[in-house]
């Protein structure tokens, strides 16, 4: 078994590997559509409106656009969802509640009690793309118990934009060897370990919901290759 000893701090992304998203957003889209009478497939509708969100994000990375919260991407890529559903009877207030609904997503039912046995040891870092007043919102609603808050906020770009995974071992002041990078996005995970740190991929096969579960990576392709944060927090020794 690999040796992480050295490991001081795991970060963690949060949309997706410590959150489930998906059913978060279809519970808060039904909460507020649904007395209106509409009838939708409310996973769908989350599906539908975390993709232009993700595509949103491209432009402020190349720098074509000036840095925006993540709380200000889910109010502007809401109007692309509700139309491809056609919905048009929310008013304003409606829709500033429908895109707060980002803030009251609920943990995995795994996250909580992982996180909370790796602290003895670790530092339990967010390092998300969501702004620091989103991923505390949602903290203190749902008991996450983060140690502190890194991310895009503080560097002005998103994921996987090297000088996010840069500025965890900068403000965290240890070195990259000494963060792991905790994900369900091979992506996120790829750019973390071109930049020095180490890293650990947690399955989530429903997170796009059943029919588009992602296969698991082969062995070796990342440090540590668990199915529930409990589970990586006994291969951390806690």
């Amino acid at each position: 078994m690999a040796d992480f000893t050295n490991i001081r701090a795991l970060t963690f992304d949060v949309f997706g590997t410590v959150v489930d998203w998906r059913s978060g957003i279809a519970r808060e889209a039904e909460a507020i559509l649904g007395p209106k009478a509409h009838a939708l497939d409310w996973g769908a509708l989350a599906n539908s409106w975390r993709r232009p969100i993700l595509q949103a994000m491209a432009p402020v990375r190349s720098a074509e656009r000036s840095y925006v919260t993540m709380d200000a991407l889910h109010r502007e890529t809401l109007d692309v969802a509700l139309a491809e559903f056609g919905v048009t009877d929310l008013d304003e207030t409606e829709k500033h509640r429908l895109a707060m609904g980002w803030r009251r997503l609920d943990p995995w039912p795994d996250s909580i009690e992982g996180m909370n046995l790796l602290k003895a040891k670790h530092a339990v870092v967010a390092l998300s793309n969501g702004n620091i007043a989103l991923v505390l919102s949602m903290a203190k609603r749902a008991g996450i118990p983060w140690d502190t808050i890194l991310g895009a906020d503080l560097v002005r770009t998103y994921k996987p934009d090297a000088a996010i995974y840069d500025s965890a071992s900068r403000f965290l002041d240890i070195a990259p060897s000494q963060v792991m990078m905790v994900a369900c996005h091979p992506g996120d995970l790829d750019a973390a370990k071109s930049r020095g740190l180490m890293t650990a991929y947690v399955h989530r096969p429903l997170e796009w919901g059943p029919g588009t579960e992602r296969p698991l990576p082969e062995a070796g392709v990342y440090d540590v290759i668990v199915q529930t944060v409990t589970e990586l927090a006994e291969v951390m020794g806690a």
